[in-house]
């Protein structure tokens, strides 16, 4: 392999590689930003909804039979006050801590902003609910997948009486609109820096060919100076490390004229 082809190689996957980086690590900073901005909105969301809710009141709430009770619509209708003036396209809704056949931990639907009640199903606990469950602190979750879609959620703590958590309120953001968004804006980033590699593919290429190109002069003249032939001077231009070498060279040239000439 020529060194000019392995100059060409080397500048090119540097170029590429960092404008690659600079794109991956722009979509991955654009995402976390997206994730704490709209995080942080349903915290606040959340922990205004959780000071409107007695923990006493919702451990009341047993199942679907409880529906129509007063407690329940009480609750229910704060809820969708707080869904209302926040604008949100979501349900809200409250959860508590129980688990299932197997013995394992999940979450029960308690009080929800939707016509349709469903007390008493069963919901997955993620791990981010913790904080809220343990601390009775707020908390929001980073981008997850679920079979409805792309979503951010935030928690705060329902307390009763005796200051213990009862449960929790939730409300959810699907983000895979404004993640489609971010994938096509940095999509159109990554063909742009195509077309920025190949610039710098082709510029690589010209100047690794243009510094073999005098490395190959000042061989061929060495060459000829080893035979003997030292007439020819040597034209190197500019002041970098290949126009020193072509002086030093041209210098050693003109020291064996002088020599032959003294011999002679």
């Amino acid at each position: 392999m020529s060194l000019t082809v392995k100059l060409t190689l080397f500048t090119s996957f540097l170029c590429i590689g960092l404008i690659a980086g600079i794109i991956f690590l722009s979509y991955r900073i654009s995402v976390a930003e997206m994730t704490e901005s709209l995080g942080k909105q349903l915290e606040s969301i959340v922990r205004t909804a959780s000071l409107g809710l007695d923990g006493d009141l919702h451990d009341q709430i047993q199942s679907n039979e409880d529906a129509t009770s007063t407690v329940f619509l009480q609750l229910r209708d704060h809820l969708r006050r707080v869904k209302k003036i926040n604008q949100l396209d979501t349900e809200i809704y409250t959860l508590r801590r129980t688990s299932n056949d197997s013995g394992k931990a999940v979450m029960q639907f308690v009080v929800m902003t939707n016509d349709k009640p469903y007390i008493g199903e069963l919901y997955d606990h993620k791990p981010e609910m913790n904080p809220t469950l343990i601390h009775g602190r707020s908390a929001y979750t980073s981008v997850y997948q679920s079979p409805n879609g792309t979503w951010i959620s935030a928690f705060a703590p329902i307390l009763d009486g005796r200051g213990q958590v009862s449960g929790l309120v939730e409300a959810d953001f699907q983000v895979d609109t404004l993640l489609s968004l971010l994938r096509a804006k940095f999509l159109d980033l990554l063909w742009k820096g195509g077309i920025f590699s190949i610039v710098a593919v082709l510029l690589s290429f010209l100047l690794a060919k243009s510094i073999t190109s005098r490395i190959r002069y000042l061989t061929e003249t060495t060459e000829k100076i080893s035979l003997g032939k030292i007439e020819t001077p040597v034209h190197m231009k500019g002041s970098d490390e290949v126009s020193r070498l072509g002086d030093a060279l041209e210098r050693m040239r003109e020291s064996l004229l002088i020599a032959n000439k003294l011999l002679e």
